[in-house]
C-alpha cells in the first residue's frame, strides 16, 4: 500500500517541478528530528495523497521495529512468517549456575 501510494504522488509531483513541495517536506522532516513543536505546520497546504503517504511510513515504523525491518531485505520471503524471538529463562536459582 505504501509503495503504491507512494506511486500514486508522482504526477502531483510533476506539477510542482520547482522543488516547492519538497522543500516543505524536508522542512517538516527537519522539524520531526529536532522535535520542533510546529512540524505539522510545514505540510499543511499539501495534497492529502502526500499526507496520508506520510502517516503510512511512520505507522509502518512505529508497528514494526527497525531491527525487525532490517530482515526484510536479507530473508524477505520467509519474513512475514517469523513467530519473532522469545525470551527463554531457566528456573534453575544463581547457586546453581556457579557449580
Amino acid at each position: 500500500m505504501q509503495l503504491t501510494l507512494g506511486l500514486l504522488t508522482i504526477p502531483i509531483s510533476a506539477q510542482h517541478l520547482d522543488g516547492s513541495e519538497m522543500v516543505k517536506f524536508m522542512s517538516w522532516a527537519q522539524g520531526i528530528l529536532t522535535l520542533h513543536p510546529s512540524a505539522a505546520a510545514c505540510v499543511e497546504d499539501v495534497s492529502p495523497i502526500f499526507k496520508l503517504h506520510l502517516f503510512l511510513g511512520m505507522t509502518v515504523f512505529l508497528v514494526f521495529p527497525f531491527t525487525r525491518l532490517v530482515h526484510v531485505w536479507s530473508a524477505p520471503i520467509w519474513y512475514f512468517g517469523w513467530p519473532g524471538y522469545q525470551v527463554v529463562r531457566t528456573r534453575r536459582s544463581l547457586a546453581d549456575t556457579r557449580r
